[in-house]
Formats: C-alpha cells, sequence, structure tokens
C-alpha cells in the first residue's frame, strides 16, 4: 500500500464503540464519532488503512459506565481488541515507556498522565498522523499548532478523520434505518 494511512485509537473509542452497539447512552455528540470509528474499523479489516492502539487499551477496558461488566461487553471488548482483524496491538517496552516519559522531559509537554503519555509515546512510534479520542485535553494538545505536530500527529474526534478511505464514508442501508 503506497500512501498508508496510520490511525491510532485511544482507549475512549473503544469504549464508546461498545456502548453504542449495546445501546448504553454515549456522552453528548460521541454517536457521530462511533459512525466513522465503524468505517475505519472496516477499512483497516479491508487493508485500507492501519488502526493502532496500545495493549494497555486492553486494561483500560474494563466496563462501559455504571460498571457493566457483563459477558456481553466483555465478548464485545475482546472482539474489536483482540481478534486482530480491527486493530494492531502495540506492546509497550522500555523504548516507549521512556518515550513517554521523554515527552515531559525533553519536548517540554506539561499535564500528560501515564497512560496518557503511553499511548500518545505509542502512535509516534508507530509514526501514525492521526490520533482519534474524544479526550478534550489531548484533542487540544494535538491541534496543527499544538505540541504533538512537531511529530507529525494531530489528535482529533472520530468525526474530523482524514484518514477514512472516500469509498467508506457512503452510508449503509443499516445506517439509514437507524437515523429513523
Amino acid at each position: 500500500m503506497a500512501d498508508e494511512r496510520r490511525v491510532y485509537l485511544d482507549t475512549c473509542c473503544f469504549i464508546d464503540l461498545v456502548k453504542v452497539k449495546l445501546g448504553k447512552p454515549t456522552e453528548t455528540d460521541r454517536e457521530s464519532d462511533v459512525w466513522f470509528l465503524k468505517r475505519l474499523l472496516e477499512a483497516n479489516r479491508d487493508n485500507k488503512v492501519h488502526l493502532f492502539t496500545s495493549t494497555l487499551t486492553i486494561a483500560e477496558c474494563r466496563h462501559v459506565g455504571d460498571n457493566d461488566i457483563s459477558e456481553e461487553v466483555k465478548s464485545q471488548f475482546n472482539r474489536l481488541l483482540m481478534s486482530g482483524q480491527y486493530v494492531r496491538l502495540i506492546q509497550m517496552t522500555p523504548f516507549i515507556a521512556t518515550d513517554a516519559r521523554d515527552l515531559h522531559w525533553v519536548h517540554g509537554i506539561p499535564g500528560l498522565r501515564g497512560a496518557d503519555a503511553i499511548h500518545i509515546a505509542s502512535a509516534i512510534e508507530r509514526k501514525c498522523e492521526e490520533f482519534l479520542t474524544a479526550d478534550g485535553r489531548l484533542e487540544r494538545l494535538g491541534k496543527q499548532t499544538g505540541p504533538l505536530a512537531r511529530f507529525g500527529l494531530s489528535a482529533k474526534r472520530g468525526k474530523a478523520t482524514l484518514c477514512l478511505p472516500t469509498e467508506y464514508l457512503q452510508m449503509t442501508l443499516e445506517d439509514e434505518e437507524t437515523r429513523h
């Protein structure tokens, strides 16, 4: 694939995907993000885009609110994260952990918590161009003039992705049915 698009999905993306799948309420305006995330997962499965997340996401995807850890929730998270169809897992290494720490020490990016820094360092390590998140704090870091721009990384909401191939932008009949 000559023009390989590389996108990192933050943990909140997977939680929102499972919430919508199971008909649970999501935070304001996240359902439109989920539509784009689903299409990205399909494009990844078809090898049209490469999606990444850290293995840390497996540990962070524990429930979908109200401490719901039903078998259906567990099954959905396992399918998304562990099947190998939808996302490529990045193993946290000492090098990624050092890079995560150096986002603050060397690059002067303040306020990143440990897990957030691991996610961002993982995205940078895989040369992702987009970091999809619903976390407004991380989204602000990834604006064009933000501190992540020097790494070629922009953080944005799912609906703002520029990496989704055009053939995946079409609504399906299923999409139309759920809108009514």
